[in-house]
C-alpha cells in the first residue's frame, strides 16, 4: 500500500467508523442527515479547490426530482438556497448521490425510479446518478446478479457474460437498474464499486472495480467531474 493509499484508507475507515458511532442516535432522520453530512465532507477532500456539493433537489423550472441526498454542482452554478437546502437547475448538476445506511432491494428500485425521473426533466444535460451504501441487506451475489453478472460456482467468480465470445444478447444477464450509473458498497464482505459504461454496440453494462481502498473510486469520480467542469468553464472564458 502506497502512502497515498494509506490516507485514502484512513478516509474510508473514518467513514465506516462514523457510521458505527452514529448508530447510537435513535432518530432515524437525524441519523441519516449526520451520515450524509459526514460523507459530504469526506468527498469534498478529493480536490482543491474543493468541489461544491449541496443537499436539495433538481428542477427544470416546472417539475422537480424530490429530495436528493447529495448534488455535485458544476463550476459557477447558481443554486437557490433556502436554509440548508438548495433548489438546483438540472443543467447545473454533475452528479447526484443517494446515501443509504443498509441498502435493500426496495432502496435500489426506488433509486432506479428516481434516476428515471431526473432523466425525464427538461435540460441540455443530465447528471450521473449513483448510490453509496455503508451496508447492504442484499447478498453480494444478488447485487452483482442485478447489475448484470453471473456466478460461476466452479471458479467461485462473478463474470459479465456479455463479454463472452459468441454469447448471444438474449442470453446476457439482465440489468435490473440500467439508469443507476454507479453503485458503491463499503461493507467489508460486500465491497463493490460498479460503474456503467456503453459498449461499442450501444448496450449499457457495468464494470466492477477491484481497486482498494474502494473510496479511491469515489474520489476519482467526483474529482474528475469537478475538474472537467472547471476546465470547461475556464476554456469558455
Amino acid at each position: 500500500m502506497s502512502r497515498f493509499d494509506e490516507f485514502d484508507q484512513y478516509s474510508e475507515d473514518l467513514l465506516l467508523a462514523q457510521y458505527d458511532v452514529s448508530e447510537i442516535i435513535t432518530h432515524e432522520l437525524m441519523k441519516g442527515e449526520i451520515r450524509e453530512d459526514f460523507l459530504l465532507d469526506i468527498l469534498k477532500s478529493c480536490s482543491e479547490p474543493e468541489p461544491t456539493i449541496v443537499k436539495g433537489t433538481l428542477s427544470d423550472g416546472t417539475r422537480d426530482a424530490g429530495q436528493l441526498d447529495l448534488i455535485l454542482l458544476r463550476a459557477h452554478a447558481h443554486p437557490r438556497k433556502l436554509g440548508g437546502q438548495c433548489f438546483v437547475q438540472k443543467d447545473d448538476a454533475l452528479c447526484v448521490i443517494e446515501v443509504k445506511g443498509n441498502c435493500s432491494g426496495d432502496d435500489l428500485r426506488k433509486a432506479e425510479k428516481k434516476a428515471q425521473l431526473i432523466a425525464s426533466l427538461q435540460g441540455m444535460s443530465s447528471p450521473i446518478y449513483g448510490v453509496i451504501c455503508y451496508r447492504a441487506a442484499l447478498q453480494k451475489k444478488t447485487i452483482l446478479n442485478r447489475f448484470g453478472y453471473k456466478y460461476d460456482a466452479s471458479t467461485d467468480t462473478y463474470y459479465d457474460n456479455s463479454t463472452v465470445p459468441n454469447e448471444l444478447p438474449s442470453d446476457w444477464q439482465k440489468i435490473d437498474y440500467p439508469n443507476i450509473n454507479f453503485f458503491a458498497c463499503l461493507e467489508d464482505e460486500k465491497k463493490l464499486f460498479l460503474r456503467s459504461y456503453s459498449r461499442s454496440d450501444g448496450e449499457t453494462r457495468f464494470l466492477n472495480s477491484s481497486q482498494t481502498p474502494l473510496i479511491k473510486d469515489l474520489f476519482t469520480l467526483v474529482g474528475s467531474l469537478w475538474r472537467q467542469s472547471n476546465l470547461a468553464t475556464m476554456q469558455g472564458n
